[in-house]
């Protein structure tokens, strides 16, 4: 009985299915749906089943960068994005994975390995198909032109030193070092066959007012044969094997004094008869020094290692004399200094005792009476030049001209035979002399 009861129970449960799909349009609608969706699940699973895909925008990679340098070999052509950028590629992808598909996944690329001579060129874009995401089918365009150039390096550029701005006030620098003095350029002959040195530019005004060694990281230019700078990103610097943008330089700052000079015993000898030293002088008045601040707070004044010898000199005159610099200090900033001597006539005075006073210009007919016959000279001139005279050389009147009988005091001219060209000055005691006419 059992089982009677379940085949009709499913007689009619197909029945109804039956009226159902012939009667109820609705839900005729919705088991096509339904079909449509099992197929669509089905089909989606099968990966065996492929549709064409078109990107537009793929990229393509550089690779063997390495090994066409290893060939002697570089590629000078823009590989930038603009360059790689931009291809288009239609691949059969399978069903499966459609959406998730990318131009990424099939690796476009060019393959610089494959190169073999220098020259304009075209590198064929490569693909590779995948059981993931199916395969290419096109490529456009198929390949891209380059250039090529010899790859080679020059050893031993030497690196020069520029500085700009002053040292701190008061502080001096020893000479500066580099590291390393010497660099490699490697890159395409082109571009470094005209590279002869590399210049590095040091400001000073940016170090820091401090005693001791400082070293600074210098950025530097390639320059070429004509002075130009080089730039090019294809250019590698290194400094045994090591990539290199900047040199270090190194220095040690010292403190500065400014030191005067001792007098004593610059000067020797004595200048030429009837001459002597008017002044000395020294150019330039002061010296900077540089060393540790311990040793300049020791130190005041700089000494000459050699004298100047006046020794029968009879004119002005200028030497060059070297500094004598103590072992403490590092620098200074001039090793010499000039000194001048002035060298004049010896000035002196000397007097001619009792020389004899002449009345000049008493008219005829008249008695003249002098207080005093004779008047003392004193000249105060050149030494040699007074050592010339005696009193023949002076002549001391006291002038009457128009004069009537009388008392006067008439001043005493004194007029020296042979002083013309000297510069001297005199005086006579006394001054003036009384003088009395009377008629005979």
């Amino acid at each position: 009985m059992a089982s009677n009861h379940e085949k009709i129970t499913l007689g009619m449960v197909l029945g109804w299915l039956k009226h159902l799909v012939i009667h109820q349009w609705p839900y005729k609608l919705l088991s096509l749906l339904c079909a449509v969706v099992v197929w669509v699940g089905l089909i989606s699973q099968d990966a065996s089943l492929t549709r064409e895909k078109t990107f537009t925008d793929a990229t393509v990679s550089v690779v063997g960068t390495d090994a066409i340098k290893r060939k002697g070999l570089i590629v000078t052509s823009d590989l930038g994005e603009e360059t790689l950028s931009g291809v288009t590629l239609r691949a059969s992808v399978p069903q499966t994975v459609y959406g998730d598909a990318a131009a990424a996944n099939y690796n476009l690329r060019i393959d610089l390995s494959r190169i073999t001579t220098s020259g304009s060129q075209e590198a064929k874009i490569l693909w590779t198909n995948t059981a993931s995401y199916g395969s290419v089918v096109e490529v456009s365009p198929t390949s891209i032109p380059i250039d090529v150039d010899e790859y080679i390096t020059r050893y031993r550029i030497p690196v020069g030193l520029e500085t700009i701005g002053n040292l701190p006030d008061g502080w001096y620098s020893s000479a500066m070092t580099m590291d390393p003095p010497y660099l490699a350029v490697s890159g395409p002959r082109s571009v470094v066959g005209s590279i002869v040195r590399a210049q590095a530019i040091l400001d000073l005004s940016s170090l820091e007012a401090k005693q001791g060694t400082v070293r600074t990281a210098v950025p530097f230019n390639l320059i070429a044969s004509d002075g130009s700078i080089v730039e090019s990103e294809l250019l590698e610097v290194t400094s045994e094997s090591v990539l290199v943008d900047a040199v270090v330089v190194e220095q040690t700052l010292y403190p500065q004094k400014a030191l005067s000079f001792s007098d004593l015993g610059v000067v020797v000898g004595d200048p030429a008869e009837g001459y002597e030293i008017k002044s000395v002088s020294v150019q330039p008045e002061t010296v900077l020094a540089a060393g540790k601040q311990e040793a300049l707070d020791q130190l005041e004044q700089l000494f000459t290692e050699a004298q100047v010898d006046v020794t029968g000199a009879s004119s002005s005159f200028s030497r060059t004399v070297k500094l004598r610099k103590p072992s403490e200090l590092v620098n200074l900033s001039t090793d010499t200094i000039t000194v001048t001597v002035e060298i004049g006539e010896t000035i002196q005075t000397r007097v001619f005792e009792a020389v004899r006073v002449n009345l000049e210009g008493t008219e005829q007919g008249y008695y003249e009476s002098l207080s005093s016959r004779y008047a003392d000279v004193s000249l105060t001139g050149p030494q040699n030049w007074l050592n010339t005279l005696n009193k023949g050389n002076l002549t001391l009147t006291a002038d009457a001209s128009g004069l009537t009988e009388g008392t006067y005091e008439l001043p005493i001219v004194c007029v020296v035979s042979g002083g013309e060209d000297q510069e001297y000055t005199l005086s006579v005691n006394p001054q003036n002399v009384t003088v009395t006419l009377r008629k005979n």
